[in-house]
């Protein structure tokens, strides 16, 4: 008998409200180790506002979020990224003042141990360190098929690479559970393709990939299981053959038939 995979995010009543409106209504679900979980809705379902409480951005106000068995619920930001938790977001951040594999090595700061002092001195632990650094980087550009931009400026790239140059960033971090918001948006059918073989790539190197997104025919080629999103509500969960069948999320979002190809 197959033993089931062990749940890497477990949440369990999660509410989160703003100025009296439920964004979200005790929220429940576990994400397995390892595959890619997609969470869609209308606009305003709560997707945005899970990443947020997720990555210590917003506190909520009951409920319980754990990572591999760790209360998330209460943690600072950068104690939930220690812990495992990377993100990219709906708007580029990056620094178009610097080189590519600069962006990307900032990602892995996080798990720099050099104190100010030190750096400034430039010892040769930290020279080692950023060393290390500067390997994860190239790792995470590698993965994303961008190891000939590494010493381009960012600003010098199309959009669709720089879509990408965010992902690189969240996995020199060395996350266990990357957080993708909308990372489709603005691109053409051939980098939303490329994006869906990317995000494919991460999940086969043992990551597990927790993916926002309106692109439906992405949605539904990529992902291993999906949560329905409505009113701050769970609406759905199941696979993307559940949720194409399931009359309510056809009512409530998907709006018809559901046949989709990427």
């Amino acid at each position: 008998m197959t033993k089931p995979p062990s749940s890497l995010l477990k949440i369990e009543g999660l509410e989160q409200s703003f100025g009296g409106v439920m964004a979200l209504a005790g929220i429940s679900f576990q994400t397995p180790e390892s595959l890619i979980y997609a969470i869609i809705g209308p606009n305003g379902a709560g997707k945005t506002t899970l990443f947020n409480v997720l990555c210590g951005f917003y506190q909520p106000a009951a409920g319980s979020l754990r990572l591999n068995g760790q209360e998330l619920r209460g943690l600072p930001t950068h104690r939930i990224a220690a812990l495992g938790i990377a993100r990219t977001f709906q708007n580029l951040q990056l620094f178009f003042n610097m080189t590519v594999l600069e962006n990307v090595m900032v990602g892995g700061h996080l798990r720099a141990k050099t104190g100010l002092l030190t750096a400034a001195l430039r010892l040769p632990r930290v020279r080692r360190e950023e060393q290390q650094l500067r390997e994860w980087a190239k790792e995470a550009l590698e993965l994303c098929e961008l190891a000939d931009r590494a010493e381009q400026s960012a600003s010098a790239l199309p959009y669709g690479l720089m879509k990408r140059v965010e992902i690189a960033r969240a996995l020199a971090a060395k996350p266990r559970l990357l957080l993708l918001d909308e990372p489709a948006a603005g691109l053409n059918d051939t980098e939303t393709i490329a994006l869906r073989d990317l995000i494919q790539r991460i999940r086969a190197t043992g990551i597990t990939v927790l993916l926002v997104e309106h692109h439906m025919p992405l949605v539904m080629s990529v992902s291993d299981r999906l949560l329905v999103l409505d009113y701050g509500s769970v609406l759905a969960e199941g696979t993307p053959a559940d949720i194409q069948a399931d009359p309510r999320v056809i009512a409530a979002y998907l709006g018809g038939a559901v046949q989709y190809a990427v």
